[in-house]
């Protein structure tokens, strides 16, 4: 093969007609590093036949083998084209887009889905870079993301696997998560036995108790009976023996009954049942 000068623009006018003889649908294209950037795999199908390119085989073929490239060929798309490749696309096979498709122009026009099949399918809207970069396609900034729906993720929610909520997040679908407690702790409300939540019906409104923080810490605002000193930690059936959580006496005696009467002298010298003229909520003694 003789030599020629290289016609650069030539030589680029004429990639968008090379033929991969692969498929003739859409590809779903992977942009990491397969094979050499200038290079050919034969799992693309055969050899690319390409008798329009009137330019200079040398270009990029060695004069021994077809399907072997130069490695010194080198091509600077910015320069040449006007279109900056970054990341990914900066490392991808030539071949990859510019193939039996059609022009290269008209996919670049669509934006990322001109090349990348949506596995969303539609429902979360065309901007990719919202979760994802050039470098790859393992998305980024979803906490943030998640930040401008319903259900911010807080706490444990925000380290937590998508699929755990999303069953279809596998397959790229995002949608119709509720974000009522029950629907994802359904096991864990099963297992609230003190109390029992299933049969006292505490069975939604989790948030009363519970915080994105972890299951086993509940805090209730105990109003019309500060849980201060002593009544702090305690749990619940403790004092709600009969498994009702509706008021009930404050009344010191309502609960130490039993400790009235084996205190010593209490009962004989008749003392007052109201505990708080001789106790305070921080112990019995002193």
């Amino acid at each position: 093969m003789k030599s020629q000068p290289i016609d650069i623009r030539r030589t680029l006018g004429t990639l968008g007609a090379l033929t991969l003889l692969a498929s003739g649908s859409l590809l779903t294209l992977n942009c990491g590093i397969v094979v050499p950037r200038q290079g050919w795999s034969s799992k693309w199908g055969p050899l690319v036949p390409h008798g329009k390119f009137e330019a200079d085989c040398g270009i990029c073929h060695i004069p021994e083998r077809w399907d072997v490239l130069r490695s010194d060929f080198s091509f600077d798309h910015e320069k040449e084209t006007g279109r900056l490749l970054e990341g990914a696309h900066a490392r991808a096979a030539c071949l990859r887009c510019h193939n039996d498709r059609g022009p290269v122009r008209f996919y670049a026009s669509k934006g990322c889905w001109g090349c990348h099949e949506d596995p969303h399918q539609a429902q979360m809207g065309l901007e990719c870079t919202r979760c994802h970069s050039q470098e790859n396609w393992r998305p980024g900034a979803l906490v943030a993301e998640h930040q401008r729906t319903r259900f911010p993720l807080l706490g444990l929610h925000a380290i937590t696997p998508c699929e755990s909520c999303h069953a279809q997040a596998p397959v790229g679908n995002f949608r119709g998560a509720s974000p009522d407690c029950a629907l994802c702790h359904q096991a864990d409300l099963a297992r609230a036995t003190s109390p029992d939540h299933l049969a006292l019906g505490m069975v939604s409104s989790c948030e009363r108790c519970h915080s994105p923080l972890g299951w086993d810490t509940a805090t209730f605002t105990h109003d019309f009976f500060p849980l201060l000193g002593g009544h702090s930690g305690v749990p619940c059936a403790q004092c709600h023996t009969n498994g009702k959580f509706t008021k009930r006496s404050i009344a010191c005696s309502s609960c130490h009954a039993a400790l009235y009467q084996s205190a010593p002298n209490h009962v004989a010298n008749n003392y007052s049942h109201d505990c708080s003229r001789c106790h305070s909520i921080l112990a019995w003694k002193p």
